[in-house]
């Protein structure tokens, strides 16, 4: 009892020093058990607070156990490291009791802060970084005071103080997934972001069976190739469904092409993303091969030209990633997508792979007839197709810089490698050496067709009054 009574009197006097009142040192009891009390004290209001925050449905989560003892650890390491800077063995029994006499005022606070920050607030949409500004500079006051307190110099209290603070919450930085000892399920999902919860909803068997119907409705729209003319047919094929950069991509180049190279309705988009699953169909191989086969039957196989431009991941091994969890698709090879359009008979192709190692697409794809341009080497990583990507370093410089105003693939792809090269050394990345290869053949057929589409771009401009 006598404990217990001691207890509550270094807590008011906490209380008393938490509110800027008259507060002495005497005023505290110094023992190793009032400092084990504290320290349950504190433990209990932290996971309390953490079980109030996650209702209705709180759930515990025992990593949070090291990652707390972790923190105290540093904290206590930081109180004897500074008693032996000021020479006072002492102070550090006391610089603990009286720091977690305050636990019970600053975790109300930090319970404050966390529940502000939880939700929005229409009329004071920054309440929450107010709140939390004010409360840290409020707690580095008030360790400001009692470590004066404790020391009654101002020197070893600016000691004192600056090795508390630094010993404060290391394992939010390095452990914060694990640093609370409740979490919400619903919370849990909302700070993942939407589309983990999204693809648990998936129904897989569902999706891949409404793919036929969905492609067949898409294929159907293809328009037949205009008689006398070298058309320009566009597939995009999105394989990684976790990078938005790969979807945003591929529809800004469809966009493009059907804008600028007429490709509209020559067109079709494969495309793995959950923004895209009702009206866009999956990037599987499958879906390709199906799609180049009609590409290859609606086309002029003597003249038109197939532009087929492939986006996602790639492997040391010349893999392009297919990826649309929980469907187990299989990954791209170029032997593969060299079959599909030998099999779909198509003799006039333009060739793009935008992933790390795609320059092993190369070999494999090469002809007279075809130009294959990859964003890397055989052996080297591409840049760019991370989750904060907006656009592959790749596809910036191809289709925003390079073919926004112009019709020539092959100064594109060339200019393109070049500016690469420059931004990688700008940065100090390892070259990513894209590739290219010219078919002997395929080179003055796109000439012509550049002479084609610069002819009917300035037949459009004229048409609205404007110089050609």
């Amino acid at each position: 009892m006598d404990q217990l009574k001691s207890l509550s009197t270094n807590l008011l006097n906490g209380l008393r020093l938490a509110c800027f009142g008259k507060c002495q040192l005497e005023c505290f009891i110094f023992n190793r058990d009032q400092w084990l009390l504290l320290l349950v004290v504190g433990l209990l209001l932290e996971i309390g607070s953490g079980y109030l925050l996650n209702l209705p449905r709180p759930e515990f989560q025992i990593y949070a156990l090291p990652v707390y003892t972790f923190d105290l650890a540093c904290f206590l390491i930081a109180i004897w490291l500074d008693a032996k800077i000021i020479r006072r063995e002492h102070v550090a029994l006391q610089i603990g009791i009286v720091i977690y006499s305050l636990a019970p005022e600053l975790i109300l606070l930090q319970t404050v802060v966390r529940y502000i920050n939880q939700y929005e607030f229409a009329e004071w949409p920054d309440l929450g970084l107010w709140f939390e500004c004010l409360t840290g500079v409020y707690a580095v006051i008030l360790f400001g005071r009692a470590l004066f307190l404790v020391c009654g110099r101002l020197p070893a209290a600016a000691i004192s103080a600056a090795l508390v603070l630094l010993s404060t919450g290391p394992g939010e930085w390095w452990f914060a997934d694990y640093r609370d000892f409740w979490y919400s399920p619903e919370q849990q999902e909302a700070q993942d972001g939407e589309p983990d919860a999204r693809y648990k909803a998936l129904d897989a068997e569902a999706l891949l069976y409404r793919q036929p119907v969905l492609l067949d409705d898409t294929l159907n729209r293809l328009r037949p190739e205009r008689k006398k003319h070298v058309d320009l047919f566009y597939v995009g094929f999105a394989g990684f469904a976790t990078e938005d950069v790969f979807a945003v991509e591929a529809d800004y180049i469809k966009r493009l092409f059907d804008e600028r190279f007429g490709t509209a309705g020559h067109s079709v988009s494969l495309v793995n993303h959950l923004d895209t699953l009702e009206d866009t169909p999956l990037a599987t191989a499958t879906n390709l091969e199906t799609t180049l086969k009609r590409v290859g039957k609606v086309m002029n196989r003597d003249e038109d030209v197939l532009f087929l431009y492939l986006t996602s991941h790639g492997s040391s091994d010349h893999k392009l990633a297919v990826e649309f969890w929980p469907l187990p698709l299989n990954d791209l090879t170029p032997e593969r997508l060299k079959a599909m359009l030998d099999k779909a008979g198509i003799k006039w192709r333009v060739i793009v792979v935008s992933a790390c190692y795609s320059g092993g697409f190369v070999d494999a794809l090469k002809g007279p007839n075809t130009l294959v341009a990859t964003a890397a080497a055989a052996n080297r990583t591409s840049f760019g197709c991370g989750s904060e990507s907006d656009f592959t370093y790749f596809g910036e410089a191809v289709f925003k810089e390079q073919l926004q105003n112009r019709f020539s693939l092959i100064s594109a792809f060339k200019d393109a490698a070049v500016s690469i090269a420059k931004r990688e050394q700008q940065e100090q990345l390892e070259a990513s050496k894209p590739q290219l290869s010219v078919g002997p053949s395929i080179a003055p057929h796109l000439a012509a067709l550049e002479k084609s589409l610069t002819r009917h771009q300035c037949e459009a401009e004229r048409g609205k009054g404007k110089a050609c």
